[in-house]
């Protein structure tokens, strides 16, 4: 409830919620980024609503603002902690744009996308680089053997103790598999929505990116005025005649008994490295853990649930439930 002990408006409270789950992770946001992140709000808002909201004596009982940017009461220092990790994630994109112009020459990698803080210039100085990557139907396994012998000789690939700056190969998914639907937590997973709300979508070899979106269309209850991100030329690279030649002369090779025969193969390799990196995980199927033909998800550790909670945590003091 505001001030005046009246609750808040429907507006209000999706304005609340969004500004509140950022909270969780340090990061104020500005008025278009609380407009295209809006979550759950009861009717689509224009702009100008949402700069009238934020405005408002009811929200002023909950948020204050500096430097554009809008934070709940008494975490101005969220503001600077932003600037400062904008500063980090360069170095961070430019480590994962020299892994993608490597990748982009195996055959079937259809799109590669930085996710989670990076993605949306939010990683601290003691961070890795996550990635999602999208692979073809039928050669997930033997993109993820290519993808990880790239980035392990180019000696950037998160393992062991080695985790700064270092890329995590953790999630790819085959592009027949791209709704997402069916790993998101019950009964809401905000995490999933701002996951997909945050991809970075660094490297594209058509239009996965686009299609994947799609794909998910359940995203649109969550984020009405969500639009798909378009990064700089600078945070994305595309296929050269070279790449284009490779991948082409790959496919027409890896095709048929071919093809499946070292699909096979890198299945068999992989699993052997994954049963060392997850134990007895690697045999449950859950939202956290995916092994299958069409998606390999590997998170030992989910913490998407302690999220959801800090963020509940926060509405109840705001009086939201």
């Amino acid at each position: 409830m505001n001030s005046h002990g009246a609750p808040f408006t429907g507006l209000e409270q999706a304005v609340l919620k969004t500004v509140a789950f950022f909270d969780v992770f340090d990061y104020p946001l500005t008025a278009i980024e609380v407009h295209k992140w809006l979550y759950q709000p009861d009717q689509r808002y224009s702009l100008l609503e949402i700069l009238v909201a934020l405005s408002s004596d009811s929200l002023a009982t909950q948020l204050e603002t500096k430097n554009g940017f809008y934070f709940l009461i008494g975490r101005a220092h969220t503001t600077t902690i932003r600037l400062e990790r904008y500063q980090i994630a360069e170095k961070k994109f430019y480590i994962a744009l020299r892994a993608a112009r490597f990748l982009r020459y195996i055959a079937f990698v259809e799109l590669v996308a930085v996710c989670n803080n990076v993605g949306y210039n939010n990683g601290s100085a003691e961070s890795d680089i996550d990635f999602f990557i999208v692979a073809k139907s039928g050669r997930l396994w033997w993109a993820r053997l290519l993808v990880t012998t790239a980035t392990t000789l180019l000696g950037i690939r998160r393992h062991g103790i080695k985790i700064v700056d270092r890329v995590c190969l953790s999630f790819y998914t085959a592009d027949s598999r791209l709704n997402l639907f069916d790993i998101a937590l019950a009964p809401d997973d905000p995490y999933l929505v701002y996951w997909f709300a945050t991809l970075a979508p660094i490297y594209d070899s058509g239009t996965t990116y686009q299609t994947f979106l799609s794909k998910n269309t359940w995203l649109q209850a969550y984020l009405p005025h969500f639009h798909a991100t378009t990064l700089s030329d600078r945070r994305r690279i595309t296929d050269t005649p070279l790449a284009v030649f490779s991948k082409t002369l790959d496919r027409k090779i890896l095709t048929g008994g071919t093809g499946a025969f070292f699909e096979r193969l890198a299945k068999r390799l992989e699993r052997v490295r994954m049963q060392r990196y997850l134990g007895d995980s690697l045999g449950e199927h859950n939202s956290n853990v995916v092994v299958t033909d069409d998606m390999l998800k590997l998170h030992k550790t989910d913490r998407r649930e302690i999220f959801k909670q800090r963020w509940h945590e926060r509405l109840t003091q705001m009086g939201i439930v």
